[in-house]
Order: structure tokens, then sequence, then C-alpha cells
């Protein structure tokens, strides 16, 4: 009698969802997830029927049932017994690839639907979604991001699939037309690439540790030339986004030889994307994560890059934060790490690039050396231990500078370097003391 009474009232609600009010949409949504608490495997079986009787409901309104149904998965997942999971991933599979026009907002809120049910279920999906992905057909965009979000939502689980998955992958990506094909095999092999990383880093605790890194390598690398070489240059900014997005990760997955011989050519073609595009954020993410794999390896050609890497860096440092780019914030981070890898590996390089440029005219420039010598210090003490003198007698122009700007960032500079011992000698002390004491105190923004 009471599953009668909830199915009847989600029939209701369900009924309603043509309202166009947003507030009444997330009203009936509200009351689908809390129906759901009192028996969740009712409510999905109920929103599924729904579906399915009624096939010609508009996808604006189909997608309250599939948001329904998600969160009920999402707190209700560890109740459910396998034949209404499977009910719900055959439902779920079918509204996603049922328009083969792209229908975001619908066939995203089905994707979901299988992602948080491969949780816990994953082969269930798994073989449902498979099914929809054939050698030499290329597959509907939406199982491509499935498998993404499913390969960063269940890492132990996925990867041991991610080797049938690039083999199936890999011969089609040349069929891949269209922009958002493009875009959306860049995601996938992004998400996979972040997922192997996780796995590896992780071997202690998963369940086949005997899983290596060599074992994606030639998969990876046959993309990773292909998005390098063709996509990369493509004239839609999206579709390059996406790809310097999925080169980063995939970069550590790569055959060390294979690095080493790309590298001359990577770099400078990440470099020139800066001009290309006003958001650079995704950028200097990727290129971090490039120099992270190339030191990793010891790359011989890192350094023969280094003039022009860090002459393309250094004014993004110094540029002001743009109110206009909600990742600015985001970007400096990135950038900053960019130079801590590079510390690691060539300490005297970076010295001998930063330390003249506290003397330059430009204020600009004398803060965003100081930011980044401050960084470095914190990120490489080691390797920047034999230095100590040579920094400090560098910083006695920027002692004498009138900017107030210049002062709070050598203000930090200092501040990092005095736990370490640095300031142990009593005149750089008394020097150090006397500039404290007479600089005005910057005002905070």
């Amino acid at each position: 009698m009471m599953e009668s009474r909830i199915r009847r009232l989600a029939v209701t609600l369900m009924d309603a969802t043509t309202d166009k009010d947003p507030e009444v949409q997330e009203q009936i949504h509200d009351s689908l997830c809390a129906l759901g608490d009192a028996d969740p495997e009712e409510i999905l079986d109920a929103c599924a029927e729904y579906l399915r009787q009624h096939e010609k409901l508009p996808y604006p309104y189909r997608v309250i049932v599939l948001r329904s149904m998600e969160s009920v998965i999402r707190k209700h997942l560890g109740e459910l017994r396998k034949g209404a999971a499977a009910a719900a991933v055959a439902l779920a599979s079918h509204e996603m690839t049922k328009s083969k026009e792209p229908i975001q907002e619908w066939q995203e809120a089905a994707s979901d639907v299988l992602v948080e049910i491969g949780k816990r279920f994953l082969n269930k999906v798994m073989e449902e979604v498979l099914g929809k992905f054939q050698p030499g057909i290329l597959p509907h965009p939406f199982v491509l991001r499935t498998f993404a979000e499913l390969a960063a939502a269940n890492v132990f689980g996925m990867v041991p699939f991610l080797n049938s998955i690039l083999g199936t992958l890999l011969p089609m990506l040349g069929m891949a037309r269209a922009d958002g094909a493009k875009s959306g095999c860049c995601y996938a092999l992004q998400r996979f690439s972040e997922s192997i990383q996780e796995y590896l880093a992780n071997l202690d605790q998963a369940p086949d540790p005997t899983i290596r890194r060599d074992a994606f390598a030639q998969e990876i690398g046959a993309a990773f030339e292909l998005l390098f070489s063709a996509w990369l240059q493509h004239r839609e900014p999206k579709v390059r986004l996406a790809v310097v997005a999925a080169l980063g990760p995939m970069s550590s997955l790569l055959p060390e030889e294979k690095l080493e011989e790309q590298l001359p050519k990577l770099l400078p073609g990440i470099l020139g994307l800066y001009k290309k595009h006003p958001e650079p954020f995704p950028i200097s993410k990727s290129l971090c994560q490039i120099l992270e794999s190339s030191v990793a390896v010891g790359s011989r050609s890192l350094e023969a890059q280094l003039e022009p890497l860090l002459g393309t860096l250094l004014p993004q440092i110094c540029a002001p934060a743009d109110p206009n780019v909600p990742t600015s914030a985001k970007n400096h981070t990135e950038l900053l790490r960019c130079f801590s890898v590079l510390a690691c590996s060539f300490p005297d390089r970076l010295l001998l690039f930063l330390l003249p440029k506290l003397e330059s005219g430009s204020e600009r420039v004398r803060v965003g050396s100081l930011l980044i010598l401050r960084q470095i210090i914190n990120s490489a003490p080691s390797q920047l231990e034999s230095k100590k003198s040579f920094i400090v007698s560098s910083v006695k122009f920027p002692l004498q500078d009138g900017s107030n700007k210049v002062k709070r960032a050598l203000l930090q500079l200092l501040s990092s370097m005095a736990p370490r011992g640095t300031w142990s000698s009593r005149g750089r002390k008394r020097s150090w003391n006397s500039w404290s004491a007479s600089a005005p105190c910057p005002r905070p923004r």
C-alpha cells in the first residue's frame, strides 16, 4: 500500500514538470528526492516507467526526472540492489543516446545517472555503455563523456578497462571531424590520463598492482602525436584548449624517448597559444604538467628551451590580474608552479635570469621577480641552500627601492628566508632591521 501511494505521488509530481516556473520545477525535484528517502528503488522505478511511457515528453522536463534520479542514487547508492541498478542503467543509457543531435542538458543528465551508479555497479554500467562503443564507428559523444567521468569517479574500477577502450578509440580519432567530436575525444584522453596517474600513484591500494605505466604508452603516445601535430593548430579556440588540457596529463605517460623527441617542438607550440587565448589558465596548467613530466625523466632538451620559456612566463607574473578573467588567480598559481618545477633542476639558470631583474626600471618586473624568488625558495629549499649569500647580496638594490609594492614583495621574500637561517650575518641583519624600521608600512589592499 505504501509503495502504491509513493508511486501515485511521484506520478502526480512528474505530471507537473511541464510547469515552466523554475521554482516549481525545483520543488518537484526536491519532493521526488524526499519520496526517494522513503523508498529509493520504488521512486527510481516510477521515474523510469514514467519516462518510458511518455516518450514525447520534451527534454527539459525529462531532465528534471533524470536529475531527481541522480540525486536519489547519490544519496542511497549503498541501499540499491543489482536489479534496481540495472534497470536505472538501461533507462539512462537509452535517454543518453536517444537523440543523435547534441542536446547537452538532457544527455548530460542521463550520463550523470550512469556515473553515479558506476561508483558501485561499474561492471553493469560498462556492460551497457561498451555495447554502444564499437570498433570503427564513432561513438555518441556522451558515451565518451561517460567513460571520462567514470574514470574520474571510480579510478580503481575504470583503469583496468582503459587499455581496451584506448585500443578501440585510437583508430577512430581520425574519424572525428566535427569540433565537438574532437573536443570530446580530448576530454576523454585527459580524464583517462589523470585516472591512470592516480592509479599508479596509489598502487598499494589498487586492486591490480601489476598494472604499469608502459601498458598505456603505445596508445597514449600515438594519440599524443595526433593531438599535438594535427589538432593543436585547429582554427576553433575551444578545440585548441581541449587539446592543450589533454596534452598535459598525457605527457606523464609518454615513453621517455618519445617525450624527449617531442619537447623541442612541444614547448614552443604550447607557449605560442598564449598569444591566441585571452584566458591563459588551461595553457599554464598544461605547461606545468609537461614541465613536471620532463623534469621527472631528466630531460636533456629542456635546458635549451629555458630562455624562451622564462621570457614568456615572467611577463605574465608581472601583469596585473584581469578582473574580467575569473581564472586569473589560478593562472598566477600555475605560473609560479612552473618556476618551482624548473628550480628543482635549473636553480643556477633561474637565479641568473631573475636576480638582474631586481634592478629593472619596471616596478612590475621588480615585484614579479621578487614573488618568483619567494616561490622558488619555499618550494626548492635544498637546491637553493648553497645560493643564500648570492641571493642576499642581490637584494641590496630593492632595499633602497622607494616603491611600496616592491617593499611589500621584498618583505614577503625576506620573511620566507628568515626561518631558514639566511639572516645569520650581523651586517645583513642590521641592514634588514634598518630598512624595515624606516620603510613605510605598505597599506593592505
